[in-house]
């Protein structure tokens, strides 16, 4: 039988997975951040140029990093769609769940927006002081509030489309939202008809509700409603699981939601160590910010590749295991040796001087910290690939106790430099503040592989029996 007439005969079927259908599925879910920070950059653009620049653009920062905080558990509630649902009844499950808990994220934010208790958290936990400063925070968290709405809306029908390999969908939305963010922008810097945290605020909150909207038009022109679209998703009768429940969704979501706030933490604890630093330490926080930004650029992309793993090894199977890990970890080597690539040849440090526009000495040693972070798309590629396999397995506990030891790792690196080896710090704080980031990456990656390996068995798809899951990084067996 033709892997063609296997796949028509049993939909759930991966016979014949090859590179370059993973690559299919992947790559339009890979340009997605680069429109998310294209839309981001043209943002900050306009607010650069409307009434109150400067104000404005420092308002909207602290503004977006507590709606990030509040919020940022909702990025996994595609993951809950991917791993937990296969039919219509476990899609209302879990759609009744999320918007419960969405529902949390909202009224929070809400208060912050609407009550003084926004201005009492403004001056009193963040520090702001200056009532003008309040004024445009104010006006910014009134429309900002709602993103985890909108956010919701998207990331529960993107997981749908994604569950179908209908990733096009997904990246077509994106770019919708591109378009439309950007005429919105341009019309506001030109006719300066609102304050620029307003019109930034709108952009980021309103663009997000376009592209749940056209996720949402997608889903119902495929399938006709999303339910029909859980109903029509493949079935995998061989894979026993559980019925899931409130409580079973939550002992899932938790340990997700506290990896999303754990990650948020790692980077102020690095910055807070090259704050730390005798030599220098206003620009070695420049140094690292901007090279973490050139890196970030670059790597975006490996963030979805959880994604391959939970669409395409929902059965454990061995063989589909091997192919999607090795897909995996050449996409994160394609990344690393970008970095590299640019450490070795002038190319990096010409982006820095020139398209950052940094000084020549900020871009000359931007350039060591891009060399730092070089292995960081690998490891976490590689970390990825095990994310997806833990959460359709539901071992999500792993990815919470792996990320609370990466920011362990990265705090224990900059308190044992700053402390004891001071002379290291007064190198570079800003390539040691990069290399702790990348050893905690690393550290995580590895404690994922170990629950994965310790939790997790695996069937080989030609025998069918269960085989022992000790396999090579880099050979695949």
């Amino acid at each position: 039988m033709s892997a063609k007439e296997t796949q028509e005969k049993n939909p759930g079927s991966d016979e014949g997975l090859s590179f370059r259908e993973l690559l299919k599925f992947f790559l339009p879910l890979a340009v997605t951040p680069l429109f998310i920070t294209t839309t981001h950059s043209l943002m900050n653009a306009t607010i650069a140029r409307l009434p109150y620049p400067e104000l404005s653009i420092a308002v909207f920062t602290v503004v977006k990093g507590v709606t990030n905080a509040v919020k940022a558990p909702t990025f996994m509630f595609m993951q809950i769609i991917i791993s937990q649902v296969d039919d219509r009844k476990s899609f209302y499950k879990s759609s009744k769940f999320i918007w419960t808990v969405c529902g949390l994220f909202f009224v929070l934010l809400f208060l912050l927006g609407y009550t003084r208790i926004g201005g009492w958290f403004l001056r009193n936990i963040i520090g702001l002081d200056d009532p003008r400063a309040i004024e445009f925070a104010y006006m910014a968290m009134r429309i900002t509030c709602f993103l985890p709405l909108v956010e919701t809306l998207r990331n529960i029908n993107r997981g749908l489309i994604v569950s179908h390999k209908r990733t096009k969908i997904s990246s077509a939305a994106t770019a919708v939202r591109l378009v439309i963010v950007v005429s919105f922008l341009g019309i506001a810097a030109w006719g300066d008809f609102m304050p620029g945290i307003v019109a930034g605020a709108l952009a980021w909150t309103g663009g997000i509700g376009i592209e749940g909207v056209m996720i949402l038009l997608g889903v119902i022109w495929l399938f006709s409603s999303p339910g029909k679209a859980a109903e029509k998703l493949p079935k995998f009768p061989e894979v026993k699981r559980k019925t899931i429940d409130f409580w079973e969704l939550t002992s899932f979501f938790l340990p997700l939601a506290l990896m999303r706030f754990l990650n948020s933490t790692i980077n102020p604890i690095v910055q807070s160590g090259i704050a730390r630093s005798p030599v220098n330490p206003t620009r070695a926080l420049a140094v690292y910010g901007v090279a973490f930004g050139v890196m970030r650029v670059i790597a975006s992309p490996v963030g979805y590749l959880n994604n391959v793993s939970l669409v395409y090894v929902k059965q454990n199977v061995k063989n589909k295991w091997r192919k999607t890990r090795k897909f995996c970890f050449l996409v994160g080597l394609s990344s690393s040796v970008i970095l590299f690539f640019l450490f070795i040849t002038p190319l990096g440090y010409w982006i820095l001087l020139y398209v950052m526009g940094v000084s020549e000495e900020i871009a000359s040693t931007g350039n060591w910290v891009l060399l730092a972070f070089s292995p960081y798309p690998l490891f976490q590629a590689l970390r990825e690939s095990y994310w997806g396999l833990l959460m359709n397995n539901r071992e999500t506990k792993a990815i919470g106790v792996a990320k609370g030891l990466n920011a362990a790792a990265v705090f224990a690196v900059i308190f044992v430099i700053v402390l004891f080896l001071p002379w290291i710090m007064a190198l570079s704080p800003a390539v040691v503040g990069a290399l702790s980031f990348t050893i905690g990456q690393g550290v995580e990656t590895f404690v994922v592989r170990y629950f994965s390996h310790k939790k997790i068995e695996l069937v080989n798809e030609t025998s069918g029996q269960v085989e022992s899951y000790v396999f090579n990084l880099f050979s695949g067996e």
